[in-house]
């Protein structure tokens, strides 16, 4: 029905919620257990309010699912105002470099962001891969390839009512039919 239908990935909000996870983390942490949260929060804030926080393409990988956007900005430092709050990776561990004002996200977001840390914090990175695994209902186990997450297929996962999957999937047509009108100006 709905099968490649995502929300686009909102870069500036990208950027804070990325800095506001290092934030809450102690200023620094794994790029891998990172991909997690943001993941998490992303799809907390999905199913409670109909809306992600960044979007962007969900895949399952063989370490868990992911934000495919997130990665790249992670990789790149290609997302607004990036390279001046969150540093490079090195090895694996990326670090908050200033500070950030929080303009773009809510408080609604800042509280799931904030919330998916809490929920989290006593668990390794492993260890919050292999949660991620067991509890979210939409991954599927890979080993050398990627399977798209689709909005459709998390909200099924989730149990989320028929209406309430159509009026988000319509939501997140008209979010894409947006960004695509305003890419081309």
């Amino acid at each position: 029905m709905y099968n490649e239908v995502n929300f686009p990935v909102d870069s500036s909000k990208a950027t804070e919620a990325y800095a506001r996870l290092l934030e809450r983390e102690g200023g620094r942490a794994d790029h891998l257990r990172l991909a997690k949260l943001i993941y998490l929060a992303d799809r907390k804030s999905l199913v409670s309010r109909g809306l992600p926080i960044v979007g962007g393409t969900y895949f399952s990988l063989r370490k868990g699912p992911m934000i495919s956007e997130m990665t790249n900005f992670a990789n790149c430092l290609n997302a607004p105002r990036w390279k001046e709050c969150i540093s490079p990776r090195f090895g694996n561990e990326i670090k908050l470099l200033k500070k950030v004002d929080y303009v773009e996200l809510s408080q609604a977001e800042l509280e799931i962001l904030d919330a998916t840390v809490d929920e989290h914090k006593n668990e390794t990175t492993e260890e919050l891969t292999q949660w991620c695994h067991e509890n979210c209902r939409e991954y599927e186990n890979v080993f050398w390839t990627r399977r798209p997450i689709t909005v459709e297929k998390l909200l099924k996962a989730e149990r989320k009512s028929p209406k309430k999957i159509a009026e988000i999937i319509q939501r997140a047509e008209s979010d894409l039919e947006l960004d695509a009108l305003i890419s081309g100006l």
